[in-house]
Order: structure tokens, then sequence, then C-alpha cells
């Protein structure tokens, strides 16, 4: 297949799989330890080292203006505030950056995607997944999420919705996938 022809089916791909996430039917998971580092597009230093600079000189200034051990005790419970306070704000913050960047276009999605920090679940079953860098989104989309042909719903939805109108003989007759009565695709001619 030709590089423009990868670019569109992957763009296809891309599309098909925003909508799902969308139309919540898959989830997108960030792993905040892959993506909370300097070389990640989603990571802030400000977010990461302003909160610990501040424990650190504000604890100083009670160790010198006050007394040690008033430094010492803010000190741990700048530690306890960090760890239980400001990580689980960050990792959100950090979540929804990634997500945003990730469903924004397909670029966002390829470099995260090799940074290794999105998993894909099936909503209907969890234990469905598709975890970066190893896993193939692509082959994941195509596999669990066909219901979308490349060239869009609404040209599959309008031949299915001629089909049904035209039941006349000489006609083309089929019976659509959605129809719980179907069993299989006949087409008569």
């Amino acid at each position: 297949m030709s590089k423009t022809g990868d670019k569109k089916r992957d763009r296809a791909l891309y599309t098909r799989l925003v909508e799902s996430y969308q139309a919540d039917r898959v989830g997108i998971f960030v792993d905040f330890d892959r993506l909370n580092h300097p070389k990640s597009p989603v990571w802030n230093p400000w977010e990461n080292i302003g909160p610990l600079l501040m424990i650190l000189f504000g604890s100083l200034a009670l160790m010198v203006f006050i007394h040690i051990l008033v430094g010492i005790a803010s000190m741990m419970l700048g530690v306890f505030f960090y760890l239980f306070v400001m990580r689980p704000w960050i990792a959100q913050r950090v979540y929804r950056r990634a997500i945003d960047a990730a469903t924004e276009n397909l670029h966002n999605w390829n470099l995260l995607w090799k940074q290794g920090g999105l998993v894909i679940t099936l909503n209907f079953m969890n234990k469905t997944r598709c975890v970066a860098p190893d896993g193939d989104w692509r082959a994941f989309v195509t596999r669990y999420l066909p219901e979308m042909e490349l060239e869009g719903v609404e040209a599959y939805q309008n031949f299915n919705r001629i089909a049904r109108e035209e039941d006349g003989e000489g006609k083309a007759k089929v019976r659509s996938s959605m129809d719980p009565d179907a069993k299989y695709q006949d087409i008569n001619m």
C-alpha cells in the first residue's frame, strides 16, 4: 500500500477511534508515570517543581524565623500534602491534557502512543485492551470497532435504506445485518 494510502487509512481509523471514544464505546486511559517526565509533550515543569519548591522554602522560612522543630514538622506535613493532594491533582491534569491532545489530531495521538502513555479498552469488555507502545491500535480499531466502514457510516446506512426500499422483483434485495431477523445477507438480481 502506498504511503498516502496508509495515511488515509490511519486517519479513517483514528476518526473511528475518536468517534467511538466520544460515543463511550471505548475508554482511553493514561499511564501517568510514562507521561509525567520532561521528554513528554504533556509534561508541565511548574506543576511538578512549583509545589515542591513552595514546601521547601516555606519549611526553611519556618525553621529560620520561628523554630527548627516547627520547620521540620511543616516539612513532614508538606510531604504528606504533596503525596496525597498534589500528586493526584497533577495526575488529573496530565490525564486531561493527554486525552485532549490525543483526541485533537492524529499527529498528537501517534506521539503519545510512541511515548507509551495510552491504553485503549472496550467499555463493554474491560479485559480487552491495547497498551502502547507495543500494542497495535490500528489492528485493535479494525477488529473491535468494525461497524463503521472506512468510507463512512453514511454511505453504508444509505445503501441499507435504499436496499430495504427496493423490495420488488429484478431489483436488489438486501437484508440488513442490523435487522434482528436477518441471519445473512441475501442479494437477488
